[in-house]
């Protein structure tokens, strides 16, 4: 099944970049130094949410120690890592800018809207009962209310044609699906989690969004946690869960295909964030890691957000580790692949 899911996905990128520069044009010059789209915003969950959670009514934060401590001046901002998250690093390699700030920080100038923001929430899922689970209240028709009024923010001036936009949900949908019954097989539940991601693109185009990038689901089974929770005695990955993410890749590929297919001038490309993941963690030691499996925080490896605080035990050089808690990516990892993404999909913008 993997095969053939690589397979379709190869065809959808290689069809998407040529399409992509159709409606971008060719590449800047080698040198230059503009930036390759003009603004980033980022829709999703704890992968690109840089902090919104902050200004929210939840636990599910990380504005505290050890979060933080190899961000720019050592501060815990609410990213979910040991320093800058995947959006910020994939708008610093657009040339965008360095950071992408939380949307729900109202101390925003209309000069920092205009290149991007994260309506991200952490917790947040395609499945409005993964948001009530992980008691976040930013739901994805929520995040695209967020962005209506963001527009309105603008001062006058418009969201850029050629601005990107970036949804991530999917890791805490199948994590739901397996902590809390749904009455769903698992067919039905990754057939559901497309159809909401094929629902929040649309809203997405129907707002003016020309370019997305839709990301896939990881291997969730194979994060600390989950080796932890369902891997057995030796910490494996949870086969199920990675069965799950793959129907739902597969599925959301499908249906990408024909939102591209029927959407004139838009263009939306499908990441695969299950394989890229998936080989830096086989990788790891090639990569200069010294753990791939582990979580760089906590006791157990169970550690994410208030259970990852100033008191936990905490590995001596984060950037060594893959994880730097039991379900989020250290700084180095998520620049691994964020580079690695930039090579496949968005080398022609």
């Amino acid at each position: 099944m993997a095969t053939v899911i690589i397979s379709y996905l190869l065809v959808l990128v290689l069809a998407g970049a040529v399409a992509v520069e159709a409606i971008l044009g060719a590449p800047p010059a080698p040198g230059t130094s503009a930036a390759k789209v003009p603004a980033v915003l980022a829709f999703g969950d704890s992968i690109v949410d840089t902090g919104n959670n902050n200004y929210l009514p939840t636990i599910i934060r990380s504005n505290f120690p050890p979060y933080g401590r190899d961000f720019p001046g050592g501060k815990a901002t609410g990213r979910f890592s040991d320093g800058k998250i995947s959006i910020d690093l994939l708008a610093s390699a657009l040339g965008v800018k360095e950071m992408v700030p939380p949307y729900l920080n109202k101390s925003l100038s209309t000069e920092e809207l205009k290149t991007g923001v994260s309506f991200a929430s952490a917790g947040s899922g395609y499945d409005n009962a993964t948001c009530r689970t992980m008691m976040t209240p930013l739901t994805v028709e929520r995040q695209l209310q967020l962005f209506d009024e963001y527009k309105a923010r603008l001062a006058g001036a418009a969201v850029p044609d050629r601005a990107l936009y970036l949804l991530c949900w999917g890791t805490n949908d199948v994590i739901q699906h397996f902590t809390v019954s749904n009455g769903m097989t698992e067919p039905e539940y990754a057939d559901f989690m497309a159809a909401r991601a094929v629902a929040a693109v649309r809203g997405l185009v129907a707002r003016g969004a020309r370019l997305l990038v839709v990301v896939g689901a990881p291997p969730v089974g194979c994060v600390p946690a989950q080796r932890i929770i369902a891997g057995g005695v030796r910490r494996q990955c949870a086969t199920p869960r990675n069965q799950v993410a793959l129907l739902y890749n597969r599925k959301l590929g499908q249906e990408i295909g024909r939102l591209n297919a029927k959407l004139a001038g838009v263009k939306i490309v499908l990441v695969d964030l299950y394989n890229i993941l998936a080989d830096v963690m086989h990788r790891y030691q090639a990569l200069g890691f010294k753990n791939g499996k582990d979580a760089c925080c906590g006791y157990i490896g169970l550690a994410a957000s208030v259970l990852c605080n100033f008191a936990s035990p905490l590995c001596n050089d984060p950037p060594q580790y893959v994880f730097f808690d039991s379900y989020h990516p250290t700084e180095r990892a998520y620049k691994l692949m964020v580079d690695e993404v930039i090579k496949r999909y968005l080398r022609f913008l």
